[in-house]
């Protein structure tokens, strides 16, 4: 039986840690794999820019097209990559790129997909940091209608 397991990832090494455990499935089951990189639409990238390699702003959304695309295509081609690598193990890749808020996305393409298990990597933020941006890792473990495996950040 194959299994649908979303596996969102930012562009980060941090959060490619997931990657080894993902592989291992992949080669026992045999799986369905929908890699989903979000980039965020932010109003003031000040503080954004020390989380997410690659964000739009609002305006730009709605003025420039042709940005909103290039980061559509940067990030499709950086999970084209990783798919490589899965496929290589035996499983089915689709690569999805989205804007917004990443947990929103997540939890939405989760559920539209079908989506049986989200295997994801905590990026370890605590303290101020994770009340201020909040946790992804920890909204979508809160709110997932499927089961959800997190990996810790090394």
């Amino acid at each position: 039986m194959v299994c649908k397991i979303l596996v969102p990832l930012d562009g980060s090494q941090l959060a490619e840690q997931v990657l080894p455990s993902l592989q291992a499935i992949a080669e026992c089951r045999g799986a369905e794999i929908h890699l989903l990189s979000v980039a965020p639409v932010v109003d003031n990238a000040a503080a954004e820019v020390m989380l997410y390699p690659l964000y739009v702003y609002r305006e730009q959304l709605a003025d420039e097209e042709a940005e909103r695309r290039r980061i559509e295509i940067e990030l499709r081609n950086y999970l084209q990559g990783v798919a490589r690598g899965l496929e290589q193990a035996g499983a089915e890749v689709r690569c999805v790129v989205h804007f917004g808020s990443p947990a929103d996305k997540i939890l939405s393409y989760a559920s539209q997909a079908a989506i049986e298990l989200i295997a994801m990597c905590t990026h370890g933020r605590s303290g101020l940091a994770r009340w201020a941006y909040g946790s992804v890792a920890d909204r979508v473990l809160r709110e997932a209608s499927c089961p959800v495996l997190l990996v810790r950040a090394k």
